[in-house]
């Protein structure tokens, strides 16, 4: 049937190219400058104000007007003509384009947040030549038009887009709500959506076909993009939506009727609150160990909120403590001396891993570190096995704020939890919990205590590179002391080196030297411009392979070396090790790609250290491993055999 349509398309524009040019078309009622839909799809008989299109944003660079982009949404009738025309002092000069659907190949890099439903799509044909365009069926569309003045763009462009409203936000975790809507029509849509939990101060944004832009091309680092979005006052792009009556069900009603001029001009909304939340505003927890099963007293443990963003989330809690499996704990609402109306050790839904005895109090499968998620949006508890993780400045680049891919810690078997620290800089720490990463996050504040994420971003704490942090939760305090006492410091003074030991190597163009020990394997590489040591205009990178096995069977061949178990590129721009994807260049496969600390950057002719923690490699053989190591031009393989 697609097939037949597109068919019946290509016929059409045959029909349309034999037809006589198009005729110019009566502009005398126009009073403004610019460009306007028309034809037979806008339901007008003639070039209306009605349908001048906005000044387009874009969205890619920083929501800024974009000289010769032009947006409008309008209903278009289905199998029904348009075109687009410039108005400039009454002269006018017709657009259109020859449309097909495009659907990115791969939801990701420059289309991560683009729609998943076909658009669109067609290069700008100009003058009398220009042909008309149809859509398929009948419904609101966003229309994007680039003249592309800038010359980042293949071509200038016009985009057709369909539109299906919904909501993003604290209601269904920024995922995607679909809105229902009344019959399409230029006169007025209006979109609606009742029992929408919302958290006290809770935000949200409407935005279409699941997505926040749309990208129209251009290279990686001049994009042009279009929101697909609606923030504060209906303004694309816009702050986030926020609800002051507290936290409750809302009823959500989006308007949509044709305008003149900016976006918003075409939108409006309205937040009802059909009834509040009667969540619980405190959280406490009591047991063996915490408070002697009395409440009121010391030791009682008062759980902080999930995050929400800028504000606590209403309803959730979450603890991280150190619990003894034969040692049982209850929550309540409220902590007052032999008050215990509101207790209780479970909820409607309870991970499989949480037990209870016959007085209904909560334990744990074992000894040890566990978190405790408290959701009464959900009436949900959920128990995760502790953990600690590092983000941000403190290890690298912040693995761009992907949880999945952030720094383990180690769980003591006191039942503290440390993490050493790759860089100097602000200090990140998260615990896994039943939401996302940033929601049961926490730092050491300046008395040594532990503080928690309660709504907005903490403050910053600085850690100086290779610290141990480690964090007492039962206590309620941090310290921070050195990395281990034989630890090498990765600090671009090489000085010291000449007082290590470790294994050596040399050749004509560089000398590596090899030590290690109980948490890192460290590395010294001389590069000398003397020893025709040069990079490619000064930048390139460093290789240290780790071949384990001697060259056997195991790990794969890296550019007609090895083959290798273990891969650690280092960058001399950077101030840590990166990926080799990261330069777009696939890990081999098979390999495992170490990060490494590495001070400053490396620059042609100088030296660097750096450390690998051994909590990133493969499990080290007991006798001498390879060690090889050379750069991207100009260097000569060196190979270091050590035990490590």
């Amino acid at each position: 049937m697609k097939k037949l349509f597109f068919a019946l398309c290509a016929f059409a524009l045959l029909l349309t190219a034999c037809k006589e040019p198009n005729k110019p078309i009566d502009v005398d009622d126009l009073v403004e400058d610019g460009v306007y839909v028309f034809g037979e799809a806008t339901g007008f008989d003639k070039v209306d104000a009605l349908l001048l299109m906005a000044n387009g944003i874009n969205e890619a660079k920083d929501q800024t007007a974009r000289d010769g982009m032009f947006e409008k949404y309008i209903v278009l009738q289905g199998g029904k003509e348009f075109s687009l025309v410039w108005v400039n002092a009454g002269e006018q000069t017709l657009y259109g384009a020859s449309l097909t659907e495009f659907t990115p190949t791969d939801f990701s890099g420059i289309y991560a947040d683009n729609p998943a439903t076909a658009v669109l799509k067609g290069t700008l044909v100009t003058g009398e030549s220009a042909p008309k365009m149809k859509v398929a069926s009948t419904g609101l569309y966003h229309i994007v038009l680039d003249l592309n003045k800038t010359g980042d763009l293949d071509n200038p462009l016009i985009l057709v887009s369909p539109v299906q409203w919904g909501v993003r936000g604290g209601m269904n975790n920024w995922g995607f709500t679909a809105l229902e809507a009344s019959a399409a029509s230029n006169d007025g849509i209006t979109y609606t959506l009742s029992g929408q939990e919302l958290g006290n101060n809770g935000d949200f944004k409407f935005a279409y076909n699941g997505a926040w832009k749309i990208t129209l091309g251009g290279p990686e680092d001049n994009l042009v993009k279009a929101n697909t979005n609606l923030g504060v006052n209906c303004k694309p792009g816009g702050d986030n939506i926020v609800v002051t009556e507290g936290a409750g069900a809302y009823k959500i009603t989006l308007n949509y009727k044709l305008a003149a001029g900016a976006i918003e001009n075409c939108f409006s909304y309205k937040i009802e609150q059909e009834s509040k939340a009667d969540y619980p505003a405190e959280m406490y927890m009591t047991g063996a160990d915490f408070g002697g099963w009395s409440w009121g007293s010391d030791g009682i443990v008062a759980l902080p909120h999930i995050s929400a963003g800028g504000d606590p989330k209403d309803g959730c809690f979450v603890v991280t403590r150190y619990f003894k499996a034969d040692n049982g704990v209850k929550f309540s609402s409220i902590n007052v001396k032999d008050d215990w109306s509101k207790a209780f050790g479970g909820m409607g839904t309870n991970s499989d891993n949480i037990s209870f005895d016959g007085d209904g109090n909560a334990h744990v499968p074992a000894d040890g570190l566990w978190t405790f998620t408290l959701d009464f949006t959900s009436d949900t508890m959920t128990l995760t096995e502790g953990q600690i993780f590092g983000i941000g400045p403190c290890f690298g680049d912040g693995s761009n704020w992907d949880g999945s891919k952030a720094k383990a810690g180690t769980v003591n078997a006191d039942g503290t939890a440390s993490i050493v620290t790759d860089l100097a800089g602000d200090l990140r720490v998260f615990a896994p919990c039943a939401f996302d990463w940033w929601q049961h996050e926490f730092k050491p504040n300046a008395e040594g205590g532990i503080v928690y994420r309660d709504g907005g971003e903490l403050e910053a704490f600085n850690v100086e590179a290779g610290k141990t942090v480690t964090f007492d939760f039962n206590a309620g305090t941090v310290t921070v002391g050195e990395a281990a006492e034989s630890a090498i410091t990765i600090d671009g003074d090489f000085s010291d080196w000449a007082d290590i030991e470790g294994a050596t190597g040399e050749s004509v163009s560089a000398a590596l030297k090899v030590t290690s020990d109980e948490k890192f394997i460290y590395f010294y590489y001389e590069r000398n411009s003397t020893r025709m040591a040069d990079l490619w205009n000064g930048s390139g990178y460093v290789y240290l392979c780790f071949d384990l096995d001697n060259n056997e069977s195991t790990g794969v061949e890296l550019w007609g070396n090895g083959p290798y178990e273990i891969l650690c590129v280092i960058y001399p721009y950077a101030d840590n090790a990166i990926a080799i994807a990261a330069e777009g260049t696939a890990v081999p496969e098979g390999c495992t790609v170490a990060n490494a600390k590495v001070a400053g950057a490396i620059a042609d002719g100088v030296a660097f250290e750096c450390s690998i923690p051994r909590a990133d490699l493969l499990a080290m053989p007991e006798g001498p491993v390879n060690v090889w190591a050379w750069s991207n031009k100009g260097g000569t393989k060196i190979n270091v055999s050590c035990t490590l």
